[in-house]
């Protein structure tokens, strides 16, 4: 039977995904609890995450029980007899996600730095595209160097860090507003750092928007 092997190895490379395929060459069929419990898993998001991803290697008897296709069962086979050829992939741990974070978040900081001290020499609109792509894309390539996948999962772990320690600066600012002498704007009260604590919470979401264009980018590539 015709199989694309490279597919194969994109689909076979998780082994929650990988577990999966074997449990059911072993025990023929299972629930979606039963496959649930023997993986130990407890998200269902991400269990449906990956029989989706699995696509026509898995498929549903009369029982609504899973089973594996014809190409299911070819997979099962060559996981068998050549598993050192599928990539082995790490889940991103909390202190690899924290440390990634944290660069990112360093990367981050040159926007509200910049703007701090003004910005002479450089356009607001490069250091919009700078801290739009770069930390996003320094976080993404630091992932998936450490993961060896591209699990939208793992990618966005990362980001969340900025994103977190971008609301504590929000917060500082809020709590010490009595003490920072700041002029109103305009004739209705604002001030001026309602308008920064916005910029920062808006900037602490580019990583995700920087770690999607990247991953886009990259199967673009890849694919084209």
């Amino acid at each position: 039977m015709d199989m694309d092997f490279a597919s194969l190895h994109k689909i076979l490379k998780d082994p929650t995904r990988r577990n999966i395929v074997l449990h059911l060459s072993r025990r023929g069929q299972l629930a979606y609890v039963e496959l649930m419990n023997l993986l130990e898993i407890t998200n269902t998001g991400k269990f449906n995450y990956h029989l989706k991803i699995l696509g026509n290697l898995i498929e549903k008897d009369e029982n609504g029980k899973y089973r594996l296709t014809e190409r299911g069962q070819l997979a099962s086979q060559l996981l068998q007899k050549f598993p050192e050829k599928i990539t082995e992939v790490k889940r991103l741990g909390g202190g690899d996600a924290l440390l990634i974070g944290i660069v990112g978040f360093l990367l981050l900081s040159v926007f509200p730095l910049t703007l701090a001290i003004g910005a002479v020499l450089v356009s607001f609109l490069l250091i919009t595209l700078y801290t739009l792509l770069v930390p996003g894309a320094v976080m993404w390539w630091l992932t998936v160097r450490r993961t060896k996948s591209h699990d939208f999962y793992d990618l966005f772990k990362p980001p969340l860090i900025p994103l977190a320690l971008m609301i504590v600066l929000i917060v500082l600012m809020y709590l010490l507003r009595e003490y920072v002498s700041i002029k109103p704007v305009s004739s209705n009260g604002s001030y001026i750092y309602f308008t920064i604590i916005g910029g920062f919470l808006g900037v602490g979401f580019f990583p995700f928007i920087g770690v999607i264009i990247t991953e886009s980018l990259y199967k673009m590539l890849k694919h084209g």
